[in-house]
């Protein structure tokens, strides 16, 4: 299931759909087209499937959920009531527009839940995030939609513990819990081991750690930092049939893990962590669900942490798929059992005894967790928290428990304190005068407010009155450790799976396409690659009236795909190819035209951070600049954000330059030479922007502006047109960080004519044609570097094909 949902069945879920006549104008281009939105409906659609197929297929009646049964339990589980309840996903789709969705809970009262974000998986599941209006600000509403389950936790008004939601055979229920009855599962276990040699490398290590002390304000990062090769840790996750049966198969289990995983980035949010989780894979393994998670740990690594363990015949396929699929770190999941378990998960503590964290470590990036709950032979509910799976992996990123609760055996049976990476990698707990409450990593006590946040002194949101530190200053800061680990620890694999969109991407496989027009007969082709191999190749559609230009590729249907941006250079008519793969889909169409032929397309980029393309126009005339806001085809706004009346000024291309993920824009003055970058915000011109470096010389030309680095921050390559140099700069913000001249071709023939990501990695490349003998030639980048695999790719001699949609 990879479906998305395009403008045409969001009407149909909130307020109906029909298709209209074809188009008329560009032959062969047009299809039925759907409706536009009416009212304030949702400009843009977050991922999802059919409603129709799903489970939360409830319409929306104003609420998230309804009780059919009038709100009487189905069953009681020891601490748990489950409540069936009707959920409609339609509610949730409209609450991203509307920013406000109702939560009706089983005793008749309700909350009013603010929208935060929401994240898209690229198997169908999507997950709402909000807090409580007028709640505890400190904790927040998290619900991940799929085809089969639906998952979530959400706090209520009255502070009683959040209402979650679950899933079985088939249902959905609203679950209250009693919190006499339940007892947390991790209490008076282990649930971290040392690795292999710690102890040999733990002098050497400590004296790299010590030489090079972060300072305390350099670990400060924007909210929703871009996600980047960088800060991500890739994931490999294995799960047992028992844990695949509780959730209601393959694809329920595949919602409940994207849940776990944004529970995890929700307190990396919350902390102002740069880094994510991202599963690349996930299998069902064939293992035993009722061991020791320190023994599974065991097998699955195959070291006990003192000599080799044999790795059973089942854990073989996960460990593949982590070098299948580059994952940084690997999972095993289960459903929890106790005692069996002995906790609710392990994992190993890599730079334990603040042995600063290497490549080395790689071999034991992996935890094993439990899920669920279980009923105690002494009646009570023994339960493993939903950040249970954050809470592991931190430990493989260098993070110990809190002090009272982070001991090691020492001399003479006593006890000593157990450092993780850094003398502050420690989570956060404090006693009943001091706020009561404990952080991700800390254990804490019956009674105490669990925060979903790591310990950090930068954060004063903690305790009852959501105004006390959440962490100490170089004592007890797991977020200052994680923003120091994350980087390294996202080395242990190389990055095989894609970060995000590539340009010009028309299949979704994560890598730049070709599309070619002939500007004699009309036809168009695309080229899939692969590095510089071309691995396919499609006739797309002829248009052979050549008035009919091609302006630029983007994705206006938010599906994942590139789609095409045609303008008619003598009506001025727009049109847009929604695309998949080589297939034009029916939803294509025209769109408000703009016969004033002074108005310039002059970038294409999502700038309102919906998840569509938006199209932002110039006036050559008088130096307006107006963004049109998309969805579909159908422009949502048109605002005037900006008027440069010297027209010597022009925008090059946009980029994000200052990491923030929206998309700003450069400028360069053709007479003077001079730089610009106009920082934007959604529909408005943001504060910061200002010249950069200026180069006089007319001859030295921006030919690309793309992220060379895979630092979530957009970079300029420039071509000098007389002499062949070229110069790339990687950039930081405002800043030039770095400037190299990374290649020389003095034949003027040959031209930059696109750029992308052709082989996947996150980083941008060049495609270069020779104007004279029609041959073509990939050159991968990675940074400055020009990657060994770069080469010649498909000749095509007639000049009459023109590579488009740069």
């Amino acid at each position: 299931m990879k479906l998305r949902i395009g403008a045409c069945a969001l009407v149909v879920a909130l307020a109906g759909c029909s298709g209209g006549n074809p188009e008329s104008g560009v032959a062969g281009m047009r299809g039925v087209a759907a409706t536009q939105p009416s009212g304030t409906l949702p400009a843009a659609l977050p991922l999802a499937r059919a409603i129709g197929a799903s489970i939360a297929n409830a319409p929306d009646r104003g609420a998230l959920l309804s009780y059919p049964d009038q709100a009487k339990a189905a069953k009681q589980e020891g601490a748990y009531t489950w409540y069936p309840t009707a959920i409609s996903e339609a509610h949730a789709f409209k609450a991203v527009a509307t920013g406000e969705m109702t939560v009706p809970s089983p005793d008749g009262s309700q909350v009013k839940l603010r929208y935060e974000r929401h994240v898209e998986e690229i198997d169908g599941n999507w997950t709402w995030i909000g807090r409580v209006v007028g709640g505890d600000p400190m904790q927040e509403a998290i619900i991940t939609f799929g085809e089969k389950a639906v998952f979530g936790s959400i706090p209520q008004a009255s502070g009683k513990p959040a209402l979650s939601l679950q899933t079985r055979n088939g249902r959905v229920f609203a679950v209250q819990t009693d919190p006499s009855k339940v007892v947390s599962a991790t209490k008076g276990h282990v649930d971290m081991m040392i690795p292999e040699a710690a102890a040999l490398r733990s002098s050497m290590g400590a004296a790299v750690s010590q030489s090079a002390p972060v300072s305390q304000g350099a670990t400060m990062v924007a909210q929703g930092a871009p996600q980047t090769a960088a800060n991500t840790i890739d994931v490999a996750i294995g799960y047992t049939p028992e844990f695949a049966t509780a959730n209601g198969g393959a694809s329920g289990a595949a919602t409940r893990l994207v849940f776990l995983v944004q529970v995890g980035n929700q307190a990396f949010v919350n902390s102002d962590v740069n880094g994510y989780l991202r599963i690349v894979h996930a299998l069902q393994v064939s293992y035993t669900n009722t061991n020791s998670n320190q023994t599974a740990l065991s097998e699955l690594t195959g070291s006990n942490g003192q000599s080799a363990v044999t790795i059973p015949a089942g854990l073989a396929p996960l460990r593949a798929a982590r070098d299948q699929y580059g994952a940084d770190i690997v999972v095993l999941v289960r459903k929890f059992n106790t005692p069996e378990n002995e906790g609710c998960g392990i994992a190993w503590l890599n730079g334990a005894n603040q042995t600063a964290i290497t490549a080395a470590d790689a071999p034991w990036g992996y935890a094993v967790i439990s899920d669920g709950y279980d009923q105690g032979t002494d009646g009570k509910t023994y339960y493993c928290a939903d950040e249970t799976l954050v809470h592991e992996a931190a430990h493989l990123m260098g993070s110990a428990h809190d002090r009272a609760n982070s001991t090691a055996p020492g001399p003479n049976n006593t006890t000593v304190l157990q450092y993780g990476a850094y003398p502050y990698s420690f989570g956060y707990k404090t006693t009943a005068a001091a706020g009561n409450f404990y952080t991700v990593m800390a254990y804490g006590d019956t009674g105490q407010i669990s925060h979903r946040i790591f310990s950090t002194p930068l954060k004063s949101t903690c305790g009852s009155g959501a105004n006390l530190a959440c962490g100490v200053a170089n004592s007890e800061d797991n977020a200052r450790s994680l923003n120091q680990t994350i980087p390294v620890v996202a080395t242990f694999r190389a990055t095989v799976v894609p970060l995000g969109k590539a340009a010009n991407d028309f299949n979704g496989d994560g890598k730049s396409d070709i599309y070619w027009r002939n500007n004699q007969t009309g036809v168009n082709h695309i080229w899939r690659l692969d590095g510089r191999v071309q691995t396919g190749w499609g006739h797309v559609y002829t248009e052979a009236d050549q008035a009919w230009k091609v302006i630029s590729s983007g994705d206006f249907n938010a599906d994942g795909k590139a789609d095409v941006l045609w303008r008619n250079s003598t009506s001025g008519r727009l049109f847009i190819q929604h695309m998949d793969g080589y297939t034009v889909l029916s939803t294509s169409g025209s769109v408000d035209s703009l016969a004033d032929l002074a108005w310039e397309v002059a970038a294409v980029a999502d700038f309102d951070g919906n998840g569509t393309s938006d199209i932002l126009w110039r006036n050559v005339n008088d130096g307006r600049v107006t963004l049109w806001t998309m969805s579909g085809r159908a422009p949502t706004a048109a605002v005037q954000i900006y008027q440069e009346r010297q027209l010597s000024w022009r925008i090059v291309a946009p980029g994000d330059f200052n990491g923030d993920g929206y998309p700003d824009l450069l400028w360069r003055n053709v007479a003077t030479g001079e730089n610009f970058i106009l920082y934007m915000q959604g529909t408005s011109v943001a504060a910061g922007s200002g010249l950069i470096t200026r180069v006089s010389e007319q001859q030295w030309q921006i030919v690309a502006v793309r992220d060379f680095n895979a630092d979530g921050r957009d970079d300029i390559y420039w071509r000098n047109s007389m002499s062949g140099q070229n110069a790339l700069w990687l950039m930081n913000g405002l800043q030039v960080g770095t400037l190299s001249y990374v290649y020389n071709e003095p034949a003027a023939a040959w031209k930059i004519v696109n750029s992308g990501d052709y082989n996947g990695d996150g980083r941008a490349d060049l495609f270069w044609r020779n104007t004279s003998t029609g041959q073509n030639f990939v050159q991968l980048y990675d940074g400055t570097q020009v990657l060994a695999t770069s080469g010649y790719t498909t000749q095509v001699a007639d000049q009459a094909w023109q590579v488009t949609g740069r």
